[in-house]
């Protein structure tokens, strides 16, 4: 089992991925027409060009759709949450906090935005500020994305240490099928309060939902190592090394079966 602090770093990093944005899912980037800037709707589409680009982890080439989109819609809150998404993909939290802020000043209960926010602060460290944004976003009871912000509070309260705050709330995420990490930390969770039966529960679940994930295969193989199963263990370490040859866990799995 991993570490406290090496958990909390990659945490961290998934916090980003239960990020959200208001606009629907755009078309690929490479299918898009170039934009006639005298459109009245030049902005908007704009807008979805960029985030097809961001998606594709194109990051600059989104940005820079973004950068042409803001000079034709200053106000728009979604172009400015989308901004903040970009940046906290690229690691610069201080930059995404700004584009949160303005997309909140222009929308004081967008909760997409305040969500963001929330995982802006996560990265900075500011816990305090982080829960009271998840906190007020759950307060809107039409938001749909409940179970990623369950899945935040979670992670949020798991790398402060507190485990019982982290298993309601991870319980609460996977509940509504929340992201796939929410399972998987909540069997990280239940390990460290001794809870071995539910932790098990957690990694088959995450299992099922992303049979192709190394990490999550590894976890389960060596709770059951621990357990004793060396046949089913022995199983599962192949698996991993099967999924992903390459990897890390595919090492450590090798390892393991020596």
């Amino acid at each position: 089992m991993r570490s406290l602090a090496r958990c909390s770093a990659c945490l961290l990093a998934l916090a980003v991925m239960v990020a959200c944005a208001s606009s629907p899912p755009p078309r690929p980037a490479e299918a898009a027409p170039e934009i006639d800037l005298t459109n009245p709707l030049a902005g908007t589409l704009l807008m979805q060009q960029g985030r097809a680009l961001v998606n594709e982890g194109k990051i600059p080439e989104g940005m820079a759709k973004y950068t042409l989109a803001l000079k034709l819609q200053p106000d728009n809150p979604t172009l400015h949450n989308l901004i903040g998404m970009a940046e906290l993909q690229r690691g610069n939290a201080g930059k995404a906090l700004e584009s949160f802020n303005r997309a909140l000043r222009l929308a004081p209960k967008f909760s997409d935005a305040l969500n963001n926010r929330g995982a802006a602060y996560m990265q900075l460290a500011q816990y305090s500020l982080a829960e009271s944004d998840y906190l007020s976003v759950l307060s809107d009871n039409t938001y749909a994305n409940r179970s990623g912000v369950y899945y935040n509070l979670g992670s949020l309260y798991f790398v402060r240490g507190n485990l019982a705050a982290a298993e309601e709330n991870l319980r609460r995420a996977t509940r509504e099928e929340g992201p796939v990490e929410a399972y998987f930390l909540l069997g990280q969770v239940e390990e460290k309060l001794g809870k071995v039966a539910l932790a098990e529960t957690a990694y088959r679940d995450a299992m099922t939902r992303a049979p192709e994930r190394p990490d999550v295969i590894l976890a389960l193989a060596k709770l059951v190592d621990v357990q004793g199963r060396k046949g089913e263990a022995r199983d599962l370490y192949l698996k991993v090394i099967a999924a992903a040859p390459g990897s890390l866990e595919a090492q450590q799995a090798r390892v393991r079966l020596e």
